[in-house]
């Protein structure tokens, strides 16, 4: 590994599972790059609900001490030896990069800190771009979750209807821009607050509903009536009642956990599965994160045909980004900004 790194980093230790005050920033030996891997100066990284849920102790199998964090954008600082940068490295040093999941920040220290080690196989490079190390941050993670359950979980065709079931989260306002950009005829978007409509319009929706927990009545009574597709980011709260807004061999996608809860108290297939419609669920991996068009999304950002917002932070502010995270989150993806170059 190269002699000009230092031997020491900061990072967000996650020392136990509980509170937001489990994590404390340290300093903490240099990761080194195991055959296979890279290191990763890191520039940026984006905030994921799946990492509160980890430190809140929802991950099984992870151990602690732990560094997490799922995502991050950065430059290539390291291989395991001088001898593979040159020989058989697909990527040079210096070379911005892109990853995410691939056990990071559970199986392997995460990316809330100043460097990481991933595998060599998981990184996609940054096209030349004008896009801030802020927005690029904000990119790896939600643009492979909604890609991935729009297309893989979802299957959604051009002509069809989409419903986003929690579509003021980060992850549902880029699902209804980029189910526009894959051909989507009729958007329909839920939040609890009527005020974020203008928001969602903005975004792509055609039309709004209040989501009391039960919108099954409202879908059936509007112009149009049930969707193809139901892409469900709130979680088991509102499955069953997002079944009923399907039309026969139409399918929901359960991505999300907005609501919090993990299990559902009653599930009967037979009576709470309305007759044909089909029922999916979404966890994406690094397959599905180079299976992604990173590139050409990309250049829909930068042309504005995708708007992603986006609240920077720094790495001292973990703890109120954390308090953000449990009161709701909502709208723009937080990044930590780590460092610019």
């Amino acid at each position: 590994m190269q002699s000009t790194l230092p031997k020491t980093m900061r990072a967000v230790v996650c020392t136990a599972t509980g509170p937001i005050s489990v994590m404390t920033i340290q300093d903490v030996p240099l990761p080194r790059p195991q055959p296979g891997q890279v290191l990763i100066k890191i520039l940026g990284f984006g905030i994921n609900r799946a990492e509160m849920f980890t430190r809140q102790g929802h991950s099984p199998g992870v151990q602690f001490p732990r560094i997490i964090g799922i995502e991050c954008i950065g430059v290539i600082a390291a291989y395991p030896s001088v001898a593979v940068a040159p020989n058989s490295a697909r990527h040079p040093i210096g070379t911005r990069v892109a990853t995410c999941m691939g056990g990071l920040g559970r199986q392997t220290p995460g990316s809330y800190a100043e460097y990481t080690c991933v595998s060599e196989a998981n990184i996609r490079p940054i096209p030349a771009t004008s896009l801030s190390v802020g927005t690029l941050a904000a990119l790896p993670e939600m643009l492979q979750t909604t890609w991935g359950s729009l297309v893989t979980g979802l299957d959604l065709r051009p002509g069809e209807s989409l419903l986003v079931r929690g579509a003021t989260s980060s992850i549902g306002l880029c699902a209804l821009q980029l189910a526009r950009k894959l051909g989507a005829v009729r958007i329909g978007a839920t939040s609890r607050k009527a005020e974020r409509g203008k928001m969602l319009r903005d975004n792509g929706a055609d039309e709004i509903f209040i989501d009391s927990s039960e919108i099954a009545q409202d879908v059936a009574q509007s112009a149009k009536g049930g969707f193809n597709k139901v892409l469900e980011l709130v979680g088991t709260t509102t499955l069953l009642d997002s079944l009923k807004c399907t039309v026969p061999r139409g399918v929901v996608c359960m991505t999300g956990i907005q609501g919090g809860s993990w299990e559902m108290e009653k599930f009967t297939p037979m009576g709470d599965l309305p007759n044909r419609v089909r029922l999916c669920t979404y966890g994406g991996g690094p397959e599905d994160f180079m299976a992604l068009p990173w590139e050409e999304l990309i250049r829909d950002i930068e042309d504005g045909k995708v708007k992603i917002p986006v609240r920077e932070f720094k790495l001292e502010d973990i703890h109120i980004i954390h308090e953000i995270l449990e009161s709701g989150g909502g709208g723009a993806k937080m990044v930590v900004v780590v460092a610019d170059s």
